[in-house]
């Protein structure tokens, strides 16, 4: 069934999100008050959407071909799709609202939203997940509450993506291991990584570019640990679960399980041509194109640490200012992001795990191979921590994880180092976005 978008009924919404914002200090004028839109769908004057992300990859096709079908079912919606990197798009975005040449509506990684609402490029949303009748009964609930910021909500979760073991079951088979049996715990690992290596096979390779902060931060969550303490004040990357998750990447250079100095991306090269035994990856490597001449599986990542944890992210639908100007175009937009939502069983086989639970319970999305293993780790996820400019003190960790790997520096001596870096970014982005 089809959600009726009332137009007055989201304005007025949407006008009390940005009252209560601005008696705290922010916010614009309330969008004017129009007469409502009756009927299914959005049946109100024709409107234009510009709409940005940044799908470049092989999942951009899928997510073209998911808007050409809304507009061709809403023919009173003419949403333009405009897709470049996301390195371009986060600092364009809040320049491009402010001069009003920005997008209505816009996909951005959880770790943007506070980033971008600090900077003043979106509207909340509350108001409007509340027309929608949508609430974290509908999501997943880790990526439902990593929209909120300073008390309001400004994003809709459109999917999680997450880290698992990829193995191949080639090489895992020639050294007299279980292909069908993927190790469960950090001691299964090693001992089949021990078996390997006695078969002259480096079984599980790693580089030491920025990419392995993932890797980093998945082990420090199966350690308890965290990159932020919770209210974002202070680097913790550095703590005693920072340096066993450090210490456990380093030997698998020290203890002879990969090469050094492994070029970027050079483990799924070596996992694509038989010289690798495992990988830890995305869900979106489920479509590589490089797997086609192997056999191979994915599991949950291994307890390494102490619990079960792997590291991920989100898509999320964000509105910007300039829509919430006009009441038509805020409607057509709400009813855009509902769609999308619902109907995301074609982005599940772009290789992300929907956030809407009714259809990651679909028959349909449960037939998709891997992804029913996939869609059973988002509790253990590890999301990035939603307070504004955190991001940017990760280059100082992954200045650290490149010097442990490259064999230059102690895991603690690195973190330490690189924590006493990202505090500064920490405290000048506090300073900045005041909180």
């Amino acid at each position: 069934m089809r959600k009726t978008i009332s137009r007055s009924v989201l304005a007025g919404a949407v006008a009390v999100s940005l009252m209560t914002l601005a008696a705290c200090g922010g916010g614009d004028a309330a969008p004017k008050d129009n007469s409502e839109v009756k009927g299914e769908g959005y049946d109100g004057p024709a409107v234009e959407l510009d709409f940005w992300n940044g799908f470049t990859g092989a999942d951009g096709a899928y997510f073209d071909e998911m808007v050409e079908e809304f507009n061709t079912a809403n023919p009173n919606i003419k949403v333009t799709s405009t897709t470049m990197e996301w390195g371009d798009l986060y600092p364009k975005l809040p320049i491009a609202v402010q001069s009003n040449s920005g997008p209505d509506v816009a996909v951005v990684h959880l770790d943007q939203v506070a980033n971008q609402a600090a900077q003043g490029a979106l509207t909340p949303l509350d108001g409007v997940a509340e027309s929608l009748n949508l609430t974290e009964a509908d999501f997943a609930q880790v990526v439902w509450d990593g929209g909120m910021y300073q008390d309001a909500r400004y994003s809709i979760p459109l999917d999680i993506h997450m880290h698992a073991l990829y193995y191949n079951k080639g090489v895992l088979e020639a050294a007299g291991l279980d292909p069908e049996k993927p190790p469960t715990t950090g001691d299964e690992l090693i001992a089949n990584l021990d078996v390997l290596k006695s078969k002259g096979v480096q079984g599980m390779w790693i580089d030491s570019s920025g990419w392995m902060r993932t890797w980093f931060t998945a082990l420090l969550a199966q350690n308890g640990g965290e990159l932020f303490s919770e209210d974002g004040t202070k680097v913790t990357w550095n703590s005693e679960a920072g340096v066993k998750a450090m210490t456990w990447m380093a030997d698998l250079i020290n203890n002879g399980y990969s090469p050094a100095n492994v070029g970027q991306d050079g483990y799924w090269k070596a996992f694509a041509t038989n010289e690798n035994a495992y990988v830890i990856g995305g869900i979106w490597e489920l479509g590589n194109p490089t797997f086609e001449d192997i056999e191979w599986g994915v599991a949950p990542l291994p307890v390494i640490g102490d619990q079960a944890a792997t590291w991920g992210s989100s898509h999320q639908f964000v509105m910007t200012t300039q829509v919430e100007k006009d009441e038509d175009k805020l409607a057509a937009a709400a009813y855009f992001v509902n769609e999308l939502s619902k109907d995301s069983i074609k982005w599940a086989k772009a290789n992300q795990v929907p956030a809407r639970l009714s259809v990651q319970e679909s028959e349909e999305f449960l037939a998709i191979p891997h992804m029913e293993m996939f869609a059973g780790t988002v509790a253990q996820t590890s999301l990035p921590q939603t307070f504004p400019g955190l991001a940017d003190s990760f280059g100082a960790l992954e200045e650290a994880i490149n010097a442990v790997l490259l064999g230059n520096a102690t895991p603690q001596e690195a973190l330490d180092k690189s924590a006493e870096a990202g505090q500064l970014i920490v405290d000048d982005n506090r300073a900045k976005y005041g909180y």
